[in-house]
């Protein structure tokens, strides 16, 4: 049995928050995929890269408010927020997981800017 959706998820800010690349990249299928509205991220290692490398902050902490779950283990939204290293919003996401074979397969994340900034 694979675990689902909503435990991948919960990995997977795990990962990030704790700047665990490995633990995120055993997390993807290599096909994996991020939509965003400002890029595309295609395949396991040009995520695992952009997140290890590229993003402008790395010192944050996903702040999660709810886990939705759908019918099936294979989807979930989370939705949350994103804090900088001083505790401050950054901004709110909303991201849709995708789940295949025990792994995450596609993320599209929505981003609105924080109100407290």
């Amino acid at each position: 049995m694979h675990p689902d959706a909503t435990y991948l998820a919960r990995q997977y800010y795990t990962a990030l928050d704790h700047h665990g690349y490995d633990m995120l990249r055993n997390l993807l299928e290599p096909e994996f995929v991020q939509h965003r509205g400002d890029m595309t991220l295609s395949g396991r290692e040009e995520f695992v890269t952009f997140m290890r490398d590229d993003r402008p902050q790395k010192d944050t902490r996903h702040v999660i408010e709810r886990y939705i779950q759908s019918k099936s283990d294979d989807e979930i939204v989370v939705r949350g927020h994103l804090e900088d290293g001083d505790g401050d919003e950054l901004f709110v996401f909303l991201d849709r997981f995708r789940a295949r074979d025990g792994k995450l397969s596609e993320l599209k994340t929505f981003v609105k800017s924080s109100t407290a900034n």
